[in-house]
């Protein structure tokens, strides 16, 4: 009987410190400049009124093309979480914000397209806007030749 009060107590311990208290996620909607129809939808969340971290971020029905044999289409992908860090805004330098960035190697859950992304929220969280690189398979991209698209997405 004293072990198992001792396992339901360490579970419902591990299940409290998996969701930090007074944690919330906002949910903000989008697009991606230059696809026309792309969706984005960006998960925050924030833990004691500031952003903490993005903890999904979708895009879908976004154009590609490649150098390859492969044929243009659309491309979909979802990417896990990301921490936002307070620091140097990446579009304005001599502001300060809450910012966001892929790791190095980043990959889609389904770890079949690299993504590269940079961006920033605002301090709500209601907001959200920044860059989305995006490359895979036979030289295939999302971009129209800079190596970025611009994203927004809001409340």
């Amino acid at each position: 009987m004293k072990s198992r009060n001792v396992l339901l107590a360490a579970g419902i311990a591990a299940l409290i410190a998996a969701t930090p208290a007074g944690a919330e996620v906002r949910t903000l909607t989008g697009s991606v400049s230059g696809h026309p129809g792309s969706k984005l939808i960006v998960k925050i969340q924030r833990l004691g009124g500031n952003p903490f971290r993005v903890t999904s971020f979708e895009f879908r029905r976004l154009d590609f093309t490649c150098f390859g044999d492969t044929p243009d289409g659309k491309l979909s992908g979802k990417v896990g979480r990301m921490k936002i860090e307070q620091g140097p805004n990446p579009f304005n330098p001599g502001k300060q914000g809450h910012v966001y960035f892929s790791g190095r190697s980043q990959t889609t859950l389904d770890r079949k397209v690299a993504v590269f992304i940079t961006g920033v929220t605002d301090r709500k969280a209601k907001t959200t806007r920044g860059n989305l690189g995006v490359s895979f398979g036979d030289g295939c991209s999302t971009d129209s030749g800079t190596g970025f698209s611009e994203f927004t997405a809001r409340r």
